[in-house]
């Protein structure tokens, strides 16, 4: 019967939009949602019933007949594609260092019971174990770990900065990781020794350097003025009166009050242990201290002789004791940041991102979760600002949902119209139907 397809067209309609009305109430729904990417409907006309193929025009010499057109009356509507919408999502601040923020394309990568998967949402915190989780569901953040040695410790590059093992796994930030202490190897003097002193006056200056265990001690440094442009030099350490090997006996300035020489010099490990107790200093690979008391390029920044008050002061040193992870932050790139009780930062880790050819392609899993599908294509891992320049992380942040309420009400009330106008033909052919029952009457 032919009123059959008008029932059937408006029958697809309510289909059709009762199947946007679930996409748009399932964005409503996840407003609030963090890292939720909206979708949408696009729909698409079922197949056409064909009652005439049509004809072109023929013996147009001889005055034919011209074309005529297909005849054709359509079937209805069908859902044609779900369209996932990756616009960015606004950047929420928060005050959490683990919360992270995707300022860009990627997503961040997991492990969950085996299976890779990925998502926009970072609310991330440490488990009892240190590994870093995503808080809702505990599946691990992928990325890279600390390079370490045979015995545990982590290799350091020629910067002293931690080396990353560049392989793809769980990250793990453990608690009870320590900063190794440094040995101090670099001395800075600064300030003015008093031109106008009188032969025999002495200043002093003394800094706390570290050994190898870390362990503080005392370097002290007497200026005794012996000539003009000329005083006497003393290295001591803690309250051992014995000078240090190696240091020189006297330093010299130029006329204008700008030091001569020397303009740094060397104490050895060695002779440090000869006048400390403990013999902590690393006098194997060797790690001597240079105090360096002006540089060529900056004699005006280092020690001089003016006349004046004494202000001569050991002004900075690079070493420093053992510190307990405090804190952590994370930066742009994704590197995980520890500051110590020492007073020292440390890389800790770093996070990785995926980028994929078509990622609206991917497949919703549930848990603000997406895995890939046979036309998202596969992954490229890399890793924020470094790999990726377009993307950066954002710490203490969280990219919120991009559902656009004002949109989706618009969206709904045209859906609405669009199933009560297809409900009228559905209403209608029953009619029609109703009338040809009556005509055997």
């Amino acid at each position: 019967m032919a009123l059959i397809r008008s029932l059937s067209a408006g029958t697809s309609s309510l289909r059709a939009h009762q199947q946007r009305l679930d996409v748009i109430s399932n964005n409503i729904a996840n407003v609030n949602t963090i890292g939720f990417k909206g979708s949408r409907t696009t729909f698409a006309e079922q197949f056409s019933q064909t009652f005439g193929s049509g004809s072109s025009p023929s013996n147009i010499a001889a005055g034919g007949i011209g074309g005529v057109d297909p005849v054709q009356i359509g079937l209805g509507v069908r859902l044609g594609a779900i369209k996932l919408d990756l616009n960015q999502g606004s950047i929420q601040n928060t005050t959490r260092a683990l919360d992270l923020a995707l300022q860009g394309d990627g997503f961040f990568v997991f492990k969950q019971n085996g299976q890779t998967l990925y998502s926009r949402a970072g609310a991330f915190s440490v488990d009892s174990r240190g590994n870093l989780v995503d808080s809702s569901s505990g599946s691990y953040v992928q990325g890279y770990n600390l390079e370490t040695d045979s015995s545990g410790r982590v290799l350091k590059d020629s910067s002293g900065t931690n080396q990353l093992n560049r392989k793809v796994t769980n990250v793990e930030i453990s608690p009870t990781f320590k900063s190794a202490p440094r040995q101090t190897q670099s001395v800075q003097i600064t300030g003015n020794l008093r031109g106008d002193a009188n032969t025999g006056d002495e200043f002093n200056t003394s800094i706390t350097i570290y050994d190898t265990q870390g362990a503080p001690r005392v370097l002290n440094l007497a200026f005794t003025k012996t000539a003009p442009n000329t005083f006497g030099l003393v290295a001591t350490m803690d309250s051992n009166a014995t000078p240090i090997a190696g240091a020189p006996t006297s330093i010299s300035f130029n006329s204008d009050g700008t030091l001569q020489t020397p303009l740094n010099f060397t104490l050895a490990a060695s002779a440090l242990n000869a006048v400390s107790t403990s013999n902590a200093f690393d006098q194997v690979t060797p790690k001597d201290v240079t105090i360096t008391l002006a540089t060529p390029d900056n004699l005006l920044g280092g020690l001089t002789q003016f006349a004046g008050l004494n202000t001569v002061t050991a002004r900075e040193q690079d070493g420093y004791t053992s510190g307990e992870l405090s804190r952590i932050s994370v930066d742009q790139t994704g590197k995980i940041l520890g500051a110590f009780t020492n007073g020292q930062s440390e890389l800790l880790g770093q996070v990785v991102l995926a980028r994929f050819t078509n990622p609206g392609g991917l497949v919703k899993e549930g848990g603000n979760f997406f895995s890939i599908s046979p036309n998202s294509g596969l992954p490229t891992v890399g890793t924020a600002v470094e790999i990726f320049p377009s993307t950066r992380i954002n710490s203490t942040a969280l990219e919120e949902s991009n559902v656009d309420l004002t949109e989706q009400f618009t969206d709904l009330i045209t859906t609405q119209r669009a199933f009560e106008a297809a409900s009228r033909t559905v209403t209608i052919s029953d009619q029609f139907l109703g009338e040809i029952n009556q005509l055997k009457r």
